[in-house]
């Protein structure tokens, strides 16, 4: 287990309708794209919520796709890359908008072509399959509702070599719900290798010491927040990074790209 400095340069909107999930930082963003991609290589963002990925992606050389749920997202993201990153990087930008419970279709162009993929893990999406109920038998309205957070599909988007990293983080669904093994033993089954748990810090640190003081802003918004399926907003101070490789034809001509991922991984302690 290894930690990273990942606090976000500008405070962020909310990813969950509780305000207890946040999206991937800009720096965790840059930490992730230098561990794990090569320049050129397809970076995809899967539950995207704006434009950090695709940021750092453009910057390091690679070729940004993100899924967005939610075209006002997707057009604030679009708007940021435009003021931020010249004409020729929009050009190799590429933003989705999908039903969360339909990936696969938006995707298909993509599948086992990305060096890495990020997909981030809400409070409301359960971790599990898809259900590949027959369309005769129709699904009760919670599974109808439910958006699960399906590992093997985020899995086959990775080209052998690449890497899947699962953003998340624990959950109180009437006691605490810790995601971490389950999303690992999924990974798993679909034949991924697990590589490292980076815990990503949020909160800011002062030399060697972590401050754990918010601002005077920070603590109203604290103070605003409702009850939700998330932590306390107390414990709300990191998120679990789990990084894992897709081993086939390219582990050998790959093998120096996926120890470089792990030992960066092991050397931002």
């Amino acid at each position: 287990m290894s930690v990273w400095l990942a606090a976000a340069d500008t405070e962020s909107v909310a990813t969950c309708p509780a305000g207890c999930c946040h999206p991937v930082s800009g720096r965790l963003a840059r930490h992730l794209v230098a561990a794990c991609t090569r320049p050129g290589e397809t970076v995809i963002h899967l539950g995207a919520s704006d434009h950090q990925l695709v940021s750092a992606a453009l910057t390091a050389g690679c070729l940004p796709v993100a899924v967005f749920t939610d075209v006002a997202r997707a057009g604030v993201s679009w708007s940021c890359l435009a003021r931020t990153h010249p004409d020729y990087d929009l050009e190799a930008t590429d933003l989705r908008v999908n039903d969360p419970r339909d990936e696969s279709s938006v995707l298909a162009d993509l599948a086992s072509g990305a060096g890495l993929v990020v997909a981030e893990q809400t409070c409301q999406q359960p971790v599990g399959h898809a259900t590949g109920r027959p369309e005769s038998e129709p699904e009760s309205e919670a599974e109808a509702e439910a958006e699960v957070f399906d590992v093997a599909r985020a899995a086959g988007l990775v080209k052998p070599g690449g890497h899947l990293v699962v953003v998340t983080g624990l959950h109180c669904e009437g006691g605490v719900a810790d995601p971490v093994p389950e999303i690992i033993a999924l990974a798993r089954e679909v034949g991924l290798v697990y590589l490292q748990h980076v815990i990503a810090l949020r909160h800011p640190a002062r030399g060697e010491r972590i401050d754990p003081g918010p601002s005077r802003r920070a603590l109203a918004a604290i103070e605003g927040l409702p009850e939700c399926a998330g932590m306390p907003a107390r414990a709300r101070v990191h998120s679990d990074v789990l990084l894992f490789t897709a081993p086939g034809a390219a582990e050998s001509t790959d093998s120096t790209e996926s120890t470089e991922c792990s030992e960066l991984a092991g050397g931002e302690g």
